[in-house]
Formats: structure tokens, C-alpha cells, sequence
């Protein structure tokens, strides 16, 4: 079997095998791998050294992988087999790659787990003892790999266990710490003497930088005193100057410093190492910068403890004292690391700069104005861009907005310590950095500037500055702000003239909206915003991302402030925008094909939705013109609607694909223009006003016919109607019909007809009193109402999942929709003539909906619904008054059919369905509205709803004085107190 063991991985690692030898050699290796008799044969082929490095590695796989199946006697038969393993390779002087001799380290490793404290707790011992013997260089090298690899199996704090493995790794470790501690750290004291004095090779480093490795492993959770000798540190520290071992070296020291104990001997550990004064020698500036990142994660380590003992309430003031003088010696240090040129250096001390500025808020009297003004000023700078940065690098501006968010945090904290000494560094790199003319061509320092402003009105907005409340607007500090803003609206334009600047700036004006409604010189600073809007560098910007982003900041803008512009300014806009940014150039969005995988390559680059802003935003500042003069708004608006209806022309005479996308953007631009138009609601508008929108009507209804199979059309002929109602208002009415018909003949999916059910609500709550829309709701109810049930009762694809969840959508839909009927004042438009019919079947299902319970929340809203019908119709006649429709519509026999299914549904639901349990809070919900329902039905009904309970009861066997406590529950309380009985009663009858 070696034999084919090794033909089989030759076979199987080959480039030029055959693919079917290929295989089989596969599936021989994949059961030698989970025999007994592949891992024996693996064992006898260990000494074999003939064998390839390939198969060997695979021969130390298969060990690997049985070592946990394997019986105790086996493991001490696989550790003899092991160790003589190793002896042989030192002997013979066998140097395998470091790739093996790790995996050889992790058979150790893991065999040492199952064999030190029961089988054979020498095995430390025994591997020490080889390093004595013949090659020790290379003893003393499998000797460091598998005590890190026994680190990784029982002590590595970065992997996750499980509570048995973890109660393991304890007693290995208490074990060690018993037997063989003290012989490990002596071993690695007199590994870093002897091979520190020898001359430098690749094994002497390795060897080295293991042994550090594994002081740095093992001191979290050894006696550190066998560490932290005089002569041991000395030892340690020597290695920081040596470049082949700094990393190493600081990692350890690292570790060494991070380990928890009390604040006095943290202090004195600190101090015996004094690697502050070490590092501070050092020129930081001319090392490699990954060992300067290394260097800055001990300087992070050695600030956080010194943080740790100030802040520790064991701590004496004396020792508090210590740690705070330590602590300015650190500084220095620190700074120099956190005005590095390269951010990964920097972000390594940010903890430690974060935990101090949080030291000093429960420690207020160590702060040092000077160290809090210099550490500020640092930040400030940081937060600059590299001259070597152009700021078009779209990753590379990410990275560095996540480095700034982590230095707002550190200035936020300087604010909220010394908020004078904020409030005057930030008023003065504002100033140099952005009014200062020698910067005009340096946008990195007039980017900076405008994100400090930024930066500073956020600290104003969230009160870091701890400002009363009431007087934050009437604050110096926010009169600093004030002046700065107005400053940098009225900024020479050329000073703008990056796109950096050009996105915070924008966002900064929008963000301060409310700045511009409350100033005298509003209507200046309004015009000259709008004018940055429409300058090169808003809404024309070269720059894509600024260009879109600004479309939607002049929308928000125009929203929030809400300009009244003359005459002479909303034309000038909308001929410069009606001319370029309103011109729509739909592109066919690309699908991959069945099977194909979609490539960035094939997004098409759609800025319709942008446009969309900019269609709103004209449609407001049209609209929000003085009413005086008429004529002018309806040429504008004429002006905007007259490019659009002209090109949804050549779409419907020129059918297409391209054309279809190009309609649908047609149709939902105009529709946004109406949107922005009719901001206001409940407004009136001038009959010259209204006629282009009923032209706009019309002008949908046309695109609809020529493109009614097609669901964006659809969609977006439904989205412009909804949009034109505030405006047309009932002379809508003309249109509505074609535009219903249009849509409910189609091919209808679950989800448009969902959308659909929410636009008929729509028009109901807007025309709930208009007689010509109540005819119009009332020729509609019936075919809509069949084609839910249709669409819900349709078999095609039930089982699949997102049919069926669009199916819940529907169903939630529909009932919202005959809630909005109630709700709206027209609940008798389900029992005229017309729909009387229809009437049974909505009952039907609204019952169905009910005790189906499997989706509870629909059946919460279907026994809302019931209830809703109950309030309204409970007595067979419409009692609603509101509704001046249904004064004389009743139906026969409703009443008695109402009484007798509600009661039904009340007892029936609960009690006959396993799965309700009131436990559960959607069921409990459920059973408070059932008892809702049946307060509000007694409400309605009264004592004739308790005949028919007492004769309920009485033919379900319910004992007499169950039913009467229940009637009297049902009589005598509120509705909460009858809830919180219903609930107990299922609860007690259920037991």
C-alpha cells in the first residue's frame, strides 16, 4: 500500500496525468485519508527517506487528521513514532522547507493536547532534551515551532472554542505552569544568549525570532517573573536595534506590556523597560515604515496601561501621579507617530489617544491645555490631504474619510474638554486655510478649511460646546459660524474649483438650511447659492459623482428653504436647464442572458434618477412664484411639459425598445414636475395652471394605450396620475376611467397589483365626497375585488416561495384597501347595486383571511377589517354618517349572518387551532382584537348580542357560570380590561 500511496499522489499532483487516472488517484487518496490502513501505512512510510516532499506532506495530513480518533495507546505509540521521527531527521541533518517542518510542528502540537497530563508528560521535556544532542541548531528550531504551534491549540485568544475544549486548554496550561514553565523560559533566556551571539544566518533568525514569538505567546498567561529579570529584559531589548528582529521584538514587548496586573508593579514594569526614553532616541523618521508601525503599536500599548492605572480607582494618587508623568513623557512620541506621513503608522496609536481623551473626562484635572492645543493642532493637520494626493481616487478618499472620522472623534473630545481652545484653533485654520489668497491654488488647504467648518458646525449642533440650550443660536460660537458661512458662499468661485471642496461645501449649505430662512439677507445669499447651484461647479460639474450629488442637494435646498425667486431668475434657470440637464436619453438597461454572469462592464450608467430631482426642484421654484403673476408660471410650466410631451409623441409614432424606457422616463418626469409643482397640499391652482396637466392627462393616457402591455408604463402612468390629482383635482374624473380600465385589463403582476390597490386608495381619500368619483369607485369596486381574489386563488407556481410571500402582499394590500372604504367615509360603495353581489364573497374572505393564522398578521388586519364592517354596517344598515352615499342601502339578514359568524370566529379561533397560544405575543395580539371586535360588536348590537352568547354557551357546554362571568367581563368592562380577560379566559379554558 506505501507503494500506491505515493504513485497516487504523484499521479494526483501531476500536471500531464491522464484525467480519468487523474481521478481514480483521487478517490484512492481520498479513502487512504479515513482508513486505519492508510494511516498505518502512513506511519511506516514516515521513515522512508526516499519519500517526495509532496507525498511526505500528504503521509503528515493523513496523521494529522486521525491523531483525535485514536485510542490512548495508539497516541503513545504515534508519540514514540514521532519523536524518533524527529531524531532521525537531526541526525541524518535533514533540513526539510519551513512549509513541513511546520506541519511536522502541528502534528506536535495537536498530539501534545491528548497526551501531556495522562500518557506521556514528558514530552516537553523529552523535545527540550534533543536540543542538547546531535544538531542542535535544528532540534532547537522544530523545538520553537512546536511550542508555538501548542499556543495556537490551547491559548491563542484570537481563535473561538468550545466550553470543553477551553476547560482542557486550562489544565494543559496549569500543568505546564507546574512542570515545565520554568524550564521553557530558562531554555528561551539561554536560546536568545547563545544565538544572538552567533553569526547570522536564515536558521539563527528564524530561531530568534521564534523564541521571541514565543515569549510573546506564553506571557499572558505564565508567571511573568521568570520574564521580567533585569538581565532577561536587557536580553530582550537588545533585539529592538537589530533590524532582522525588530517586528518580533516589538510584537513581544508588546505583549509583555499588556499583561494584566496590579497598577504599582505595572508602573515599576514600565519603568525597568524605560522604552520610552528608547524609542524616543530612535530616528523613526529614517527606519522602515513597517517597523514604524510596529514601533507605534508598542507606543499604543505602553500609553493604553499608563491610561489603564490613571484610570483605575485601585490607584493611589501617587501612583495616578506616576502614570500622568509617565505619561507626558509619551507624548512626544506619540505625537511624532500621529503626524507620520503614512496613515497606517498614525491609525496604530488612535486607541491609546482615544482612551486618554476619555481618561481626562473623569480626570479633569490633569488636563494640560498645552498638550490638549498641540495634540489639536496635530489632528488638524492630519486631517489634510497629502500633497501627493489629487483627491480622484475614489478608494483611496474612502480610506482617508474612515482616518478622518476616527481624528473628528479625538477633536470632537478636545471640544467638549476645552471648548475655548476649540472654538479659537478651529476659527483659525478656517481662516488660513480658506481666506487666506496664497492658498488660492492649493485645494488641499481650502478642502481642509471648509471640512473644519463642517466639522464645527457639527460640534455646534450636537452642543459639545455644552452651550445653554436656548442660547446656542445667539452664542459667540455660532456667531463665529454664521460669519464663516456667509464668508464662504460669497467665496471666489475659483477657490472652489475642486470637487472635494465642491461635495462639502454643498452639503454644508443644504445642511445649514434653516440659516437661510432665518436672515434678513435671505433673498442675496439664496440667489447667490442658487448661482453655485447652476455654476460649473453644482449642477454642470465635469465631475459625475459632484454633478449628481448636487441634483439632489438643489432639490433639498429648494424644498427646505423655499425661495420666491423674480421673474428674470426662474427663466434664466429654466431656459439654461430645459436646454441641457432636462433633457432626457434613456438607455436600455443590459440582462444577461439565461446562465450569464452580469460584469460591472455591462451597468449602463442611468442618471435618470438624479434627473428626477432636478424636475421636482423647477416644478417647486415655478410653483412657488407670486400668484400674481399667473401667465408667466403657466409659460414656464408650459416651457418645462412642451419638450416632454413632444418626445413621448415621437416614442408612441416610433415604437421600440429604446423608445418604451424612453417613455417611461417621459412619463415619471412629468409626473416629478407635478410632484414639485403642487408642494403644497390642499393648495389651488389658476385654471391657466391646471390646463397643461390636464393636457398631461391625456398625453399619459395616449402612452398607455400604444404601451399598456408593458409594466413600466404602466407604473409610471400611475405614478403621474397620483401626481396630478392635487392639481387637476376633480376634473382628474375625465380621465380616471380609461386610465382604471387601461390597467386592471392588463396582465397584472402580484406586486402592480398591490401598487394598483394603493392608488385606488388614493383617489378615494382624496374624493371620498365627489359624487362623480363615487360612480367611478363604484363601477370599479367589483372587477378589482375578483381580480385580488383571482390572482390570491390562482394555483399557477403556488408553491414557490416569492410567489407566495407576493401573495401575503396582496392579501395585506387588499385589506388596507377596504379599510381605506371604512376609514374614508364610502364603505357603502361594497353593498350598492352594482356590488351587493360581491358583497358575500368579500365577507367570505375576510373571514378565511382570519382564521388562517398561519400568517398573522394578515389575520390581525382581516379581524380589524371585521371590525371596521361591524362599526359601519353592524345592524345590516349603514350607520355611518359621514358616509352621504349610504343613508338608504342596507342589506337583509346581515346582522343575524354578522352575529352568527363573529361569534364563531371569536370561539373558534382560539380554541379549535393547536397552534394559538397566547403565549406567543403575535397570538396574543390576535386574541386582543378578537375580544376588540367583540366589545366594539356589543357596542353595536348590545343585549341582543347577549342572547345569543348565552345561547352559544349553552349549546357548547360551556358551565353556566363560565358564560356568565364572561358576559359580564364582556358587559361591564373597558376595552382594555375586557382585552386582558380574553386573553386569561383562553388561557384557563386551553389548559
Amino acid at each position: 500500500m506505501e507503494q500506491q500511496i505515493q504513485q497516487a499522489v504523484e499521479i494526483a499532483l501531476s500536471g500531464t496525468s491522464d484525467p480519468a487516472l487523474k481521478n481514480q488517484a483521487i478517490d484512492f487518496i481520498n479513502q487512504i485519508k479515513n482508513s486505519p490502513e492508510g494511516y498505518a501505512a502512513s506511519i511506516n512510510l514516515l521513515t522512508d527517506d526516499r519519500l517526495a516532499e509532496q507525498t511526505k506532506f500528504f503521509v503528515l495530513q493523513v496523521i494529522e487528521d486521525h491523531i483525535p480518533s485514536l485510542t490512548n495507546e495508539e497516541k503513545f505509540e504515534l508519540n514514540k513514532a514521532l519523536f524518533e521521527h524527529l531524531a532521525h531527521l537531526l541526525v541524518t541533518n535533514k533540513n526539510d522547507p519551513v512549509y513541513m517542518k511546520n506541519k511536522l510542528a502541528a502534528i506536535f502540537g495537536t498530539l501534545f493536547c491528548s497526551v501531556y497530563i495522562n500518557i506521556y508528560p514528558n514530552f516537553l521535556k523529552d523535545l527540550l532534551g534533543l536540543t542538547t544532542t546531535a544538531n542542535p541548531d535544528l532540534a532547537t528550531d522544530y523545538y520553537l515551532r512546536t511550542l508555538g504551534s501548542i499556543h495556537s491549540e490551547i491559548a491563542d485568544k484570537f481563535i473561538t472554542r468550545e466550553r470543553a475544549v477551553m476547560d482542557r486548554n486550562n489544565n494543559l496550561k496549569d500543568a505546564i505552569r507546574l512542570n515545565d514553565m520554568t524550564n521553557l523560559t530558562e531554555s528561551w533566556k539561554r536560546i536568545l544568549q547563545q544565538y544572538g551571539a552567533a553569526s547570522p544566518s536564515a536558521l539563527t533568525r528564524d530561531i530568534l525570532n521564534n523564541t521571541l514569538r514565543n515569549i510573546g505567546n506564553y506571557i499572558n498567561w505564565i508567571e511573568i517573573s521568570l520574564v521580567i529579570q533585569e538581565d532577561y529584559v536587557r536580553l530582550i531589548l537588545q533585539f529592538l536595534l537589530k533590524p532582522e528582529h525588530q517586528l518580533d521584538t516589538c510584537a513581544t514587548l508588546s505583549e509583555i506590556i499588556s499583561k494584566k496586573m496590579k497598577p504599582q508593579n505595572k508602573l515599576e514594569l514600565l519603568g525597568l523597560l524605560n522604552l520610552t526614553a528608547l524609542i524616543a532616541s530612535m530616528d523613526l523618521v529614517a527606519c522602515d515604515t513597517e517597523f514604524v508601525e510596529h514601533v507605534a503599536r508598542l507606543v499604543n500599548a505602553i500609553g493604553c496601561e499608563l491610561v489603564l492605572v490613571l484610570d483605575d480607582d485601585a490607584s493611589s494618587p501617587e501612583l495616578k501621579a506616576q502614570a500622568n508623568q509617565q505619561l507626558l513623557q509619551l507624548w512626544p512620541v506619540v505625537l511624532g507617530l500621529l503626524s507620520h506621513e503614512y496613515d497606517d503608522v498614525s491609525q496604530q496609536v488612535f486607541p491609546f489617544v482615544s482612551s486618554y481623551l476619555l481618561a481626562l473626562k473623569r480626570c479633569k484635572h490633569l488636563i494640560s491645555h498645552d498638550l490638549l492645543s498641540t495634540l489639536l493642532s496635530t489632528i488638524i493637520m492630519k486631517m489634510k490631504y497629502d500633497e501627493d494626493e489629487d483627491g480622484t481616487d475614489e478608494e483611496a478618499n474612502e480610506v482617508f474619510a474612515e482616518v478622518r472620522r476616527n481624528l473628528k472623534t479625538f477633536q470632537d473630545a478636545i471640544a467638549v474638554l476645552s471648548p475655548e481652545l476649540y472654538v479659537e484653533a478651529i476659527a483659525v485654520v478656517i481662516n488660513e486655510s480658506v481666506f487666506n489668497d496664497a492658498n488660492a491654488k492649493d485645494w488641499r488647504k481650502i478642502e481642509l478649511g471648509i471640512f473644519e467648518l463642517a466639522n464645527y458646525s457639527d460640534s455646534l449642533r450636537a452642543n459639545l460646546l455644552s452651550l445653554p440650550k436656548q442660547e446656542i443660536v445667539a452664542s459667540k460660537p455660532y456667531a463665529i459660524f454664521q460669519e464663516f458661512l456667509v464668508k464662504v458662499i460669497n467665496l471666489d468661485i475659483h477657490k472652489l474649483n475642486h470637487p472635494l471642496i465642491q461635495s462639502i461645501f454643498f452639503e454644508l449649505i443644504v445642511r445649514h438650511y434653516s440659516f437661510f430662512n432665518n436672515l434678513e439677507m435671505k433673498a442675496a445669499l439664496t440667489n447667490r447659492v442658487l448661482e453655485l447651484f447652476t455654476s460649473q461647479l453644482g449642477l454642470f460639474s465635469n465631475d459625475t459623482k459632484v454633478q449628481y450629488r448636487c441634483w439632489y442637494l438643489f432639490f433639498r435646498f429648494v424644498k427646505l428653504t423655499k425661495p420666491s425667486l423674480a421673474q428674470p431668475v426662474i427663466e434664466g434657470l429654466v431656459q439654461q436647464l430645459t436646454g441641457s440637464l432636462l433633457v432626457i436619453r434613456a438607455l436600455v438597461p443590459y440582462k444577461p442572458a439565461e446562465g450569464e454572469l452580469e460584469h460591472d462592464d455591462d451597468i449602463v450608467d442611468d442618471n435618470f434618477d438624479n434627473q428626477l430631482h432636478l424636475f421636482e426642484a423647477i416644478g417647486m421654484l415655478v410653483s412657488l412664484m407670486d400668484n400674481l403673476n399667473v401667465p408667466f408660471k403657466a409659460k414656464m410650466v408650459e416651457r418645462v411639459l412642451s419638450p416632454l410631451f413632444s418626445d413621448v409623441q415621437r416614442c408612441i409614432g416610433q415604437p421600440s425598445q429604446l423608445n418604451l424606457y424612453q417613455a417611461h422616463h417621459l412619463l415619471m418626469a412629468v409626473g416629478t414636475f407635478a410632484r414639485g409643482f403642487a408642494w403644497e397640499s390642499n393648495a389651488k391652482f389658476d385654471d391657466a395652471l391646471v390646463a397643461p396637466f390636464n393636457d398631461a392627462c391625456q398625453v399619459v393616457l395616449v402612452t398607455l394605450e400604444s404601451f399598456h402591455k408593458h409594466e413600466i408604463i404602466r407604473d409610471a402612468s400611475r405614478f403621474a396620475f397620483a401626481r396630478f390629482i392635487p392639481i387637476v383635482k376633480t376634473g382628474v374624473q375625465l380621465h380616471l376611467a380609461k386610465l382604471v380600465a387601461l390597467i386592471l385589463l392588463s396582465d397584472l403582476r402580484y406586486s402592480e397589483l398591490s401598487d394598483f390597490l394603493s392608488f385606488v386608495g388614493q383617489i378615494v381619500h382624496t374624493f371620498n365626497k365627489h359624487a362623480n368619483i363615487y360612480q367611478l369607485l363604484n363601477d370599479l369596486c367589483t372587477p378589482l375585488i375578483n381580480k385580488v381574489f383571482a390572482m390570491v386563488n390562482s394555483q399557477n407556481d403556488a408553491t414557490r416561495p416569492d410567489i407566495i410571500r407576493d401573495k401575503i402582499v396582496l392579501k395585506k394590500a387588499y385589506l388596507t384597501f377596504l379599510a381605506c372604504l371604512t376609514q374614508n367615509n364610502v364603505t357603502s360603495l361594497l353593498i350598492t347595486e352594482t356590488n351587493k353581489n360581491t358583497f358575500p364573497v368579500i365577507l367570505e374572505g375576510l373571514l378565511a383571511y382570519a382564521y388562517d393564522v398561519s400568517e398573522p398578521q394578515v389575520s390581525k388586519m382581516a379581524i380589524v377589517e371585521l371590525m371596521n364592517i361591524v362599526t359601519v354596517l353592524g345592524t345590516g344598515a349603514i350607520c355611518d354618517k359621514e358616509d352621504g352615499f349610504g343613508s338608504t342601502l342596507s342589506v337583509d339578514g346581515f346582522g343575524d349572518y354578522l352575529m352568527e359568524k363573529l361569534v364563531a370566529l371569536a370561539f373558534e379561533l382560539p380554541f379549535k387551532n393547536p397552534d394559538f397560544n397566547v403565549a406567543d405575543a403575535q397570538f396574543r395580539l390576535l386574541a386582543q382584537e378578537i375580544s376588540a371586535m367583540l366589545k366594539t360588536y356589543y357596542g353595536v348590537r348590545g343585549e341582543v348580542l347577549v342572547g345569543y352568547l348565552k345561547g352559544y354557551f349553552a349549546s357548547m357546554g360551556i358551565a353556566e357560570g363560565v358564560g356568565a362571568e364572561f358576559i359580564q367581563a364582556l358587559t361591564e368592562g373597558d376595552v382594555k380590561q375586557f382585552k386582558q380577560y380574553f386573553v386569561t379566559f383562553i388561557r384557563k379554558m386551553k389548559q
